[in-house]
């Protein structure tokens, strides 16, 4: 599978959006403030096929910046913390991969959403998988769950596994069905080569490696120059440390002990 991914990489590379989770967080923000206008606006945002079938095809975009939280005060906090799960992301994974990951999330969420006729938070669940895939990458690293609970990452990611079960429940087939679409980037990058016994690798690019090498290479070079040099072969101190060298009174040229007597004036 990552072969593939490789392979649209070199093909499409060149078309990913950098920073990607700085516009969605943007839009999101844009959202936030119309909502706070008028509340309803966010029911216009909504991913339904049916209303995008009649010609409100700004539904395909606009899902993906409905607001996760209606209090300015958590707005704000989601902001930051999946501004620093994007970029953090991004950086690990690329670019492009980041990009890939998010977006073919999305399109098979809105084809189960098609398919079945329902409207779901589609970007919120996407957005949760973000978080997943960053306590995967740092199953020791410390969060704080309310902001002021430490817990490990890999803690995290069995409650979470334990909440999807739970819904899964609840909904039944067609909430599983919503999930694992919502899923698809992480089950393509982790999940996968979890179970292949592998792990997750993203080939550094060209620019990356030259950038590597350069700072495995000595920061200056030491230049040795030479003071003394025979006029007949050539021989310096720096070729044999131990090897006089002496002017010839009769021409006032240096030569080494070897040619010192010898030589043409």
């Amino acid at each position: 599978m990552m072969k593939f991914l490789y392979k649209l990489e070199k093909k499409f590379g060149k078309f990913a959006i950098p920073n990607l989770i700085v516009y969605l967080l943007f839009g999101q923000g844009i959202a936030f403030i119309l909502s706070m206008w008028n509340p309803y606006v966010i029911y216009n945002f909504m991913f339904n096929w049916q209303a995008i079938l009649q010609g409100e095809i700004w539904r395909l975009v606009t899902f993906i910046f409905i607001p996760q939280a209606t209090s300015p005060i958590w707005f704000f906090l989601v902001l930051i913390i999946y501004y620093s799960i994007g970029t953090s992301l991004e950086r690990t994974l690329g670019t492009f991969h980041f990009n890939f990951y998010y977006f073919i999330s999305l399109f098979m969420s809105m084809v189960i959403c098609a398919i079945f006729n329902i409207s779901w938070p589609i970007a919120s669940y996407v957005n949760q998988t973000l978080f997943l895939a960053l306590a995967t990458l740092m199953p020791d690293q410390t969060f704080y769950l309310y902001f002021f609970i430490p817990i490990k990452a890999k803690y995290l990611i069995v409650f979470y596994f334990v909440l999807l079960g739970m819904e899964v429940l609840s909904g039944g087939i067609l909430t599983l069905l919503l999930i694992l679409a919502s899923s698809t980037g992480y089950i393509i990058y982790f999940a996968i080569p979890a179970i292949k016994g592998q792990r997750m690798r993203i080939k550094a690019r060209p620019a990356q490696k030259k950038y590597n090498e350069q700072q495995n290479q000595p920061s200056e070079k030491v230049i040795k120059v030479a003071f003394h040099k025979c006029n007949v072969c050539g021989k310096t101190e720096l070729d044999d440390p131990d090897m006089d060298f002496r002017y010839c009174s009769k021409c006032g040229k240096e030569f080494c002990e070897e040619h010192l007597k010898n030589h043409e004036h």
